[in-house]
């Protein structure tokens, strides 16, 4: 009995095999026709076209001929759209080649279409011209906030603030004089005032009374934010400078081989500026001049020393000579001299000389003069004297 069974089984077996492999010849027939159909589309399209993604994926799934039952429903979809879409380009391929050009053709042979020219500057209608001239308005104000003629204002207000500041307190520049002062050692005696203007140096210089260099030993300054003093350490000149505007002050001297100082006040912001100040000093210093006769100083003589710096001593009378090698004034029975050259004859009461070589005599009246000039005895004849 189980024989028959198994015998029964095993012909039902072999009967559904037969019938599963019909109807796989059956589905491989199917698939070869519609292989054989798509070959045919493409031997129709002309040799510059080129299939699209969606006739690539038809291809691939006619090669595949197991595909047609595992693949899902949406192939299936795709595969007809490709068939149809296979089928419309065999037909524009078929009107192209009679001679009826299709909507793609047409396109490809129509002119490109050009653009007229846009100017970006050019205001399309009044509304917006008013808004490009707004615009501009409101960056050129806050770009340039001020007029050209507002910032000539502004310069030349500013080059008036600095020339103001930088002025004088006077619009006119201080007169320079060179003059010549007598020091007074002896107690109460007032103290010769500099006269100083800020900007302006003026230089003092030392002398004996024979005129000679008399070197600074050392000098201490009141204010010495006020002033500025310069000093080679050696010599007989201080060059003083104000740095300041009214502000007032001394300056202490000490004199090599002098015990006393030589006191001086400083006073700047004047409308006339001492240039040069020699500042000359009684006694003899340790370079004084041996002269011949009294070595003796001479006194101090204010009008001697007026003659000295070239103005004519009071109430006095000027004579005339037959050159320029003397000057010569007359006040009373004393004649002042004054020459650059040494006086021979006659004798002489008093003398002063400046640091420059100028030199001033007091003499009793002679109507003839003998100078030593350049190694030569000179004479000068004076007029009015007998």
């Amino acid at each position: 009995m189980k024989k028959l069974w198994l015998l029964a089984g095993f012909s039902l077996l072999l009967v559904f095999q037969g019938v599963y492999a019909e109807e796989s010849s059956a589905d491989l027939l199917g698939l070869n026709t519609v292989s054989n159909f798509v070959s045919e589309a493409k031997q129709a399209l002309p040799s510059s076209a080129t299939p699209s993604p969606q006739q690539q994926s038809t291809a691939t799934a006619t090669q595949n001929p197991l595909a047609g039952k595992n693949a899902p429903p949406t192939a299936n979809t795709n595969t007809t759209a490709t068939g149809n879409n296979n089928t419309d380009d065999t037909d524009n391929a078929d009107q192209s080649a009679a001679g009826q050009p299709s909507s793609t053709a047409a396109t490809n042979s129509s002119a490109p279409l050009t653009m007229p020219p846009v100017n970006p500057w050019v205001a399309a209608d009044q509304n917006e011209s008013l808004a490009t001239a707004g615009a501009f308005r409101s960056v050129s104000q806050d770009a340039f906030p001020l007029s050209p003629d507002q910032i000539n204002a502004l310069r030349n207000m500013l080059d008036q603030t600095q020339r103001a500041q930088a002025a004088a307190p006077y619009k006119t520049p201080p007169a320079p004089t060179s003059t010549s002062l007598l020091i007074d050692l002896a107690p109460g005696a007032v103290p010769p005032v500099i006269r100083l203007s800020k900007g302006f140096v003026s230089s003092l210089v030392f002398i004996d009374s024979t005129g000679a260099a008399w070197p600074i030993e050392a000098y201490d300054l009141g204010d010495p934010n006020a002033f500025n003093i310069n000093w080679d350490k050696k010599g007989n000149t201080l060059m003083v400078q104000a740095r300041q505007d009214y502000s007032y002050g001394n300056l202490a001297v000490n004199l090599k081989g002098l015990n006393t100082p030589v006191m001086l006040t400083l006073v700047p912001g004047q409308r006339v500026v001492d240039y040069r100040v020699d500042m000359r000093v009684p006694g003899q210093g340790p370079q004084a001049i041996v002269t011949i006769g009294d070595n003796l100083p001479a006194p101090a003589d204010n009008q001697l020393l007026n003659v000295l710096n070239g103005i004519p001593p009071m109430n006095g009378q000027r004579l005339k000579t037959e050159n320029d090698f003397a000057e010569v004034w007359k006040v009373g029975d004393i004649v002042y001299l004054r020459s650059r050259y040494t006086l021979l004859s006659p004798a002489w009461v008093a003398k002063m000389s400046s640091a420059d070589g100028m030199n001033a005599y007091k003499l009793s009246p002679a109507p003839l003069v003998l100078l030593m000039r350049h190694g030569q005895v000179v004479s000068v004849k004076v007029e009015g004297l007998s």
